[in-house]
């Protein structure tokens, strides 16, 4: 099954909507300020929160917008 995710960075967010400039170690780009788009492969949704979680962690400021099914 198709999923789409939204995604966006909590860190990125509040240091550029500060007023500051985004300097990342982490190689977390300044585009995730706004929430970005992508989908992919799951066979459930249970799936598609893991792997979003893998891929975009809350421990580096990742916040999932909404995960759904794509038809």
């Amino acid at each position: 099954m198709l999923y789409q995710i939204g995604v966006y960075n909590r860190r990125v967010r509040d240091t550029l909507r500060s007023g500051d400039e985004w300097k990342s170690s982490t190689g977390i780009s300044e585009v995730f300020e706004d929430i970005n788009y992508f989908e992919f492969q799951a066979t459930s949704m249970e799936e598609a929160e893991k792997r979003a979680e893998k891929d975009y962690p809350k421990r580096l400021g990742f916040v999932l917008e909404f995960i759904r099914t794509v038809k």
